[in-house]
């Protein structure tokens, strides 16, 4: 809930343990703001819902966005607390903060270059790299060496509440808080044990979900010692087949239409349905020859076959005719008689999560305590794509040692010595992707309170991060292409390499992985006539080790240096020393390049950070005739880059109450990212994607990699916000915000998308070309780098509506909660040379870029009476745009709409027990279908939409305790 510091949903703010009053510090940032939310407390305060526990006064909040105690922040703060997990029955962060509308939850289904099933918070949609994480008020260390972080490793089974500030807090936090902080909040001083297991599984029997969870906590010595243990275990079964639903049935895809011209009107592409590999077949098919299909019709022709057919090859390498649909392209066409695996595509990964957290802490004296904590998380996730393709890449000569004879008699009828071919390698099975995640994560230190009403605290932070990926089924590439090039040796009148007949005796230095020695002739004509030999020649797995380190030392004072007429001056200052490590390893065909895919290169990056920070809150009014209340507060971090040098941030804002219902608020900030040590050191990321060639308007399938810049500096973002905030003493319960958020982003950290790296050289940009790699005047490659060449503008309004109050209802007393949140986009602009491009309403096609919707809005309803609560929710996300770049001018699409939507979920709970209640929910609960965007890909995703259901109804049952 968008909140002041000091009030909102008490439900879920963690409480504190053995009559401590305080928990201020560098790591967790507890403020002493009992004697403020009291009054609201005991307004709001409804009995304890079914299933949570039970409600009581309020000593002890985590202030997320601000360093000084007590006080009202004029930032905006959004909260979902343990209430909201327990009526949902959500099982993992992201489910969590789906009804967040200023958030999205970037979950990866099947990219291969990225982390498979991760899920990486994105605030207003300006990226998962400006959005700091935080785990009690401490930063999470990288999961990946990218350096974003996977959500899942948090233990669910202790958050209390996420604390979400929807705007820049630079100045508070340092770097990467650029959209704003996501706060995970654990539940230090746990009493009791508590578990909760669960199952959930779609209408479609499909996407399993087992979950369990428990946790134990105990004070000792009159609570001067306390100890607290959690573990968490999830399993999804995922779903990687698509026509499971009858949305993804239909094989859509995205393909170039065949009857445009520059001149006569027509879209550039169409979204069509019955698509078909215009250019694969399990055995083989003549490819196209410049984008058009000319040459094997002409082939087809010499063979005897239909007019208009092509060529392509069944069993034994039998030629056959190859039926063309409409609208042939570099991929797809459709309608014909190609091939397809488009029902196999990825909606869910495979996911298991198994995590363990504990922590102690010791009250050495009534001023002094110790603590110390441990997080160990351990995600793997697994996906698929298809099997490894060749999209018409591939040259058979007329004297290959496989090819039909009357094939190879057309060819010289027609005087051809070689033509394209195309293949979807089935024998080497599905491409299989596999990640493992761990997360090790140490914090330790002390706290206490100084002379008068000043308190202080040192902690450090040790995170030892591990990332582990593995690609099956993958194919070295030079030794594939060795081995499609066979021809018949004259001395044993068998098959062999022609490189190896004709390097009969390699050098180690010509041949130095053995794919001259060992080549192994490989039969592509027919469907299964693969050997087994001639697959372990070329077919493996490649490995990707990465860890990542992260040290962090901090030292923190805050309190009141003196009283003016309006009331206590409070400062905060402190000191951090901060170190960030990446090492990436490979495997050596990886490091060489030499896979069909991935091929991550090795790279190793440090940097270190220097920081000093103070923050003041100066009262002015209080109980004034002009001002019930009026205080200023201001914030400035000096931080030092090791590879960068130094930049400031700074935040200036203020709360003004002419009366005590309202309150006016509004803040000022310099915030900045700097570059992580992926963008400054990496030495490629591979990703494989279709590219458009704006000369032909054919679409390919091309390698894309992206490298690091050692020259990037930080971006600087100037925010600005403003908002009021309504509280009527005469309606108990009620509550409500309004805030309008302007943020711009200079000097971003970007990279242009390959396909305007493409579009810009070809359009007279010179600049350009030299990442464009060419064969043939085919586009083979493009390479790209990040720099500080971008602008980003974000700007928008959120409301917020709370409103808690006893009904009494069919003779039952009971309480009724509802709560309303809605954010409007006005602005997600990214400048790039010159030309501006808003992703507003953008829905689909990904990446880049991603957008958000222009409206979205959740309402929760509850209810509570006896042993029962009954919840309804409502979701509503606005329609848009497949990709709002596509334009008359620029990228065309046929029907560049789609509709916006409306969910409805419902949860039930009853206390069965004094300490045992069973729940309920359904999400989705009229199975509505998402909007359908496919991307470009080989295996295309037909709904791609971060923001929109493709699961569908979704059913949980699950039973939690508590002692």
């Amino acid at each position: 809930m968008v909140q002041e510091m000091c009030a909102g949903s008490h439900a879920d703010m963690p409480r504190n343990g053995g009559g401590r009053s305080f928990r201020l510090g560098m790591v967790s940032l507890l403020a002493l703001c009992a004697p403020l939310a009291a009054p609201l407390a005991a307004a709001q305060q409804p009995a304890g819902p079914s299933g949570a526990e039970p409600m009581q006064a309020l000593d002890e909040i985590v202030v997320t966005g601000t360093r000084i105690s007590g006080f009202t922040a004029p930032t905006p703060l959004t909260s979902v607390g343990a209430v909201e997990m327990q009526d949902r029955g959500v099982s993992t962060v992201s489910d969590l903060l789906r009804d967040v509308p200023q958030l999205k939850v970037n979950q990866n289904i099947g990219k291969s270059s990225e982390p498979i099933g991760a899920s990486n918070a994105d605030l207003r949609g300006l990226g998962t790299q400006r959005t700091l994480v935080l785990m009690n008020g401490n930063r999470v260390g990288a999961t990946d060496p990218a350096g974003t972080i996977d959500t899942n490793i948090v233990p669910v089974a202790l958050i209390r509440n996420v604390e979400i500030v929807t705007g820049g807090a630079s100045a508070a936090y340092g770097s990467d808080a650029v959209a704003g902080v996501v706060n995970f909040v654990l539940d230090k001083t746990f009493q009791g044990a508590k578990a909760d297991i669960s199952y959930g599984v779609t209408d479609y029997g499909d996407f399993r979900r087992p979950k369990a969870s428990v946790a134990v906590g105990h004070g000792f010595l009159d609570g001067k010692l306390h100890a607290t243990l959690a573990a968490d275990f999830l399993h999804n079964s995922g779903q990687t087949s698509q026509a499971e639903r009858p949305w993804g049935r239909n094989r859509t895809v995205q393909l170039t239409n065949a009857a445009y011209t520059p001149t006569n009107g027509q879209p550039r592409l169409l979204i069509v349905e019955n698509g078909v590999f215009s250019q694969m077949t399990p055995g083989g098919v003549v490819g196209l020859q410049g984008g058009r299909n000319t040459l094997a019709q002409s082939l087809a022709a010499q063979l005897g076959f239909a007019p208009g057919t092509g060529v392509q090859f069944g069993p034994n390498g039998q030629p056959l005719p190859f039926e063309y649909g409409t609208n042939v392209g570099g991929t797809y066409m459709q309608g014909g008689n190609g091939y397809q695996v488009i029902d196999g595509g990825n909606l869910l990964p495979e996911i298991e999560r198994k995590s363990g957290y504990g922590r102690v802490s010791f009250e050495v004296s009534d001023d002094i305590t110790l603590f110390a904590d441990m997080l160990y998380s351990e995600v793997q996730a697994e996906s698929d794509l298809a099997a490894n393709p060749d999209t018409g890449t591939l040259t058979i000569r007329n004297d290959n040692a496989f090819l039909d004879g009357s094939v190879r008699a057309a060819m010289a009828s027609l005087g051809l010595t070689s033509i394209p071919f195309g293949r979807i390698n089935l024998e080497d099975g599905n491409s299989i992707f596999q990640t493992t995640t761990k997360a090790r994560r140490w914090s330790f230190g002390a706290e206490g309170i100084l002379a008068g009403n000043w308190t202080w605290s040192a902690t450090g932070q040790i995170t030892r991060n591990t990332y582990d990926q593995a690609a099956l089924n993958n194919r070295i590439a030079q030794r594939w292409t060795y081995g499609i090039d066979s021809v018949i040796n004259p001395a044993t009148g068998q098959p062999i390499c022609r490189v190896l007949l004709n390097n009969p005796n390699p050098t180690a230095a010509r041949d130095p992985y053995g794919d001259i020695r060992g080549c192994i002739p490989i039969n592509p004509f027919g469907a299964g006539s693969i050997t087994q030999q001639a697959q372990a020649y070329y077919h493996g797995t490649s490995t990707t080790f990465a860890e990542m380190r992260q040290e962090v030392y901090a030292a923190n004072i805050s309190g009141s240096p003196f009283t003016t007429w309006a009331g206590p001056v409070s400062v905060a200052a402190g000191a951090e020393y901060r170190t960030e490590k990446t090492v990436q390893t490979s495997d050596a065909n990886s490091a060489a390049s030499r896979w069909r895919s991935i091929n991550a290169q090795p790279f190793s990056g440090k940097y270190h950070v220097k920081e000093g920070y103070a923050e003041v809150v100066v009262p002015l009014a209080d109980g004034a005739a002009f001002a019930n209340k009026l205080d200023l507060n201001g914030a400035a971090r000096y931080t030092d880059y090791s590879t960068s040098g130094t930049v400031w941030a700074w935040k200036i804002g203020g709360n003004y109450e002419p009366v005590a219902d309202v309150r006016f608020r509004g803040t000022l900030s310099r915030d900045i990212r700097a570059p992580n040590n992926y963008e400054l050191f990496s030495r490629g990321n591979q990703v494989i994607n279709q590219i458009i060639d704006p000369r032909t308007n054919i679409g390919r399938q091309t390698t894309q990699i992206t490298g690091g810049n050692p020259d990037l500096l930080p971006e600087k973002a100037d925010t600005y916000s403003v908002g009021v905030v309504y509280q009527p003493g005469w309606l108990s319960g009620f509550r409500a915000s309004f805030d309008y958020y302007n943020i711009k982003v200079k000097d971003a950290i970007s990279v242009i998308s390959a396909q305007d790296i493409v579009n810009f050289c070809f359009r007279g940009q010179s600049v350009f070309c030299s990442g464009v790699t060419q064969t043939n005047d085919i586009i083979t490659r493009v390479n790209i780098i990040p720099f500080n060449a971008n602008s980003q503008k974000v700007a928008g309004q959120d409301l917020e509506m709370e409103y808690n109050f006893p009904l009494e209802m069919a003779g039952a007393d009971g309480d009724m909660r509802l709560r309303l949140l809605v954010n409007h986009a006005d602005k997600l602009a990214t400048t790039a040379n010159g030309v501006t491009n808003d992703y507003v309403g953008l829905a689909g096609i990904s990446p880049p870029p991603q957008g958000v919707p222009e409206w979205r809005v959740n309402l929760n309803v509850s209810y509570s009476f006896d042993d029962w609560k009954l919840g309804v929710g409502y979701r509503y996300i606005s329609g848009g745009k497949i990709d709002t770049r596509f334009n008359r001018t620029v990228l065309d699409i046929a029907d560049n709409r789609i509709d916006g939507i409306n969910y409805f979920d419902a949860n039930i709970a009853w206390d069965a027990t004094a300490n045992v209640t069973i729940y309920g929910s359904v999400e989705n609960l009229t199975n509505e279908a998402p909007p359908i965007t496919p991307n470009g890909i080989v295996q295309p995703t037909i709904a791609n939409s971060p923001f929109f259901d493709n699961r569908g109804r979704f059913w949980v049952i699950g039973a939690r305790a508590r002692f």
